[in-house]
């Protein structure tokens, strides 16, 4: 993959976290190298997670030299990271050669290392609820973009046991690229993580949903629902007029039925508007349609937002109703949240700042 950036030397730097195995094979023997070095170089990527040519210790001085002229290990930086009270979570910003800004987040529990990725630099999907909607949309993120998140917060946090596409933008509408990152993640002679490690989340695309069932490797899929009358989801996610609930439940059953792996539905519990027993009898209807569980999320304050987050009280009655009509029923816990690290929180705040410089 060429990498488009500043300049005219650094917009024929190749990105060597976008390359496929085959590919980067390939770029080394075109610099003059034997094809195992490219097993070398890979490990020191995908392993030891090390961007610096220099530290490649085992790779000749004439080869490092050559990598250093022709490529780089992923094409931005880290601006910052914020780090929660408890210590187990953070926030890092990215900034990406053309000055685009995203927001990615580390989360660990015990064995667990969890990262939650972000696909596009904000989204074009508007949900009346998410920060990240209220950026809108500028470009789908590469390849290379995507594994920098997994690079780095791998180095500075340990090793990632679970990855799930619920950062910044809609991961269906980037699938090409994301289908890529996914590969590189299964691959056992990159990241090596298990399919069943692997989530993408969506708001209700029904082509990319279809498409996605079809893929070479087969992930998890959550469904974000937030509503389960169309009318309301509508308002509540502008989408949901191209994409109608009960499309994307026909989806999301073919899913279930061609990978044989049960899909999740998430849904953001917002106080006074989706959160009533005639919501929680519904829900769990689609939710035993679907074979899968409820993933129960309390809203995260956005700053200037109409919608407030029930209380725990509210939220327990909640799963009760829905634990009452048959289903299956889990709470996220809220983490993150006095570093805009939670659920819909993600909105590269930075990037703003920048812009009025």
């Amino acid at each position: 993959m060429v990498h488009s950036a500043i300049g005219n030397r650094q917009s024929a730097i190749i990105d060597l976290l976008g390359l496929s195995p085959d590919a980067l094979k390939d770029f080394v023997e075109k610099i003059g190298q034997k094809p195992y070095r490219a097993r070398q170089l890979r490990s020191w990527i995908f392993e030891k997670h090390e961007r610096d040519f220099a530290r490649m210790t085992n790779l000749s001085a004439d080869f490092r030299q050559a990598l250093a002229r022709e490529s780089r290990v992923g094409a931005g930086e880290i601006e910052n990271v914020s780090r929660a009270a408890d210590g187990e979570t953070a926030k890092y910003l990215f900034r990406f050669d053309d000055g685009a800004r995203i927001e990615a987040v580390s989360m660990r529990e015990e064995i667990r290392h969890t990262v939650c990725l972000s696909t596009q630099v904000g989204c074009a999907m508007g949900c009346a609820f998410c920060a990240t909607g209220a950026l809108g949309f500028t470009r789908d993120l590469a390849v290379g973009e995507m594994l920098l998140q997994v690079v780095e917060m791998s180095r500075r946090e340990g090793r990632i046991t679970n990855a799930v596409f619920m950062g910044m933008g809609e991961p269906l509408l980037n699938l090409e690229n994301v289908l890529k990152a996914i590969e590189a993640l299964a691959d056992p002679e990159r990241f090596a993580l298990g399919t069943r490690k692997i989530t993408v989340s969506t708001c209700g695309i029904v082509p990319g949903i279809e498409a996605l069932s079809r893929a070479p490797v087969t992930v998890r899929l959550a469904l974000s629902l937030n509503s389960p009358f169309q009318e309301q989801r509508e308002q509540l996610m502008p989408v949901a007029r191209r994409h109608p609930l009960e499309r994307v439940l026909e989806a999301c059953d073919g899913y279930a039925a061609r990978t044989g792996k049960r899909v999740t539905v998430e849904y953001v519990l917002l106080r006074g508007v989706n959160a009533g027993r005639a919501h929680a009898k519904e829900l769990a209807r689609i939710a035993r349609r679907l074979d899968g569980k409820v993933n129960l999320i309390e809203y995260n304050t956005v700053s200037g937002s109409p919608f407030d987050s029930p209380s725990s009280r509210e939220t327990l009655k909640f799963r009760e109703w829905l634990e009452e009509d048959g289903a299956s029923v889990t709470i996220r816990f809220r983490r993150g949240r006095e570093i805009a690290a939670g659920c819909g929180q993600l909105a590269a705040r930075v990037a703003d700042e920048h812009k009025r410089d």
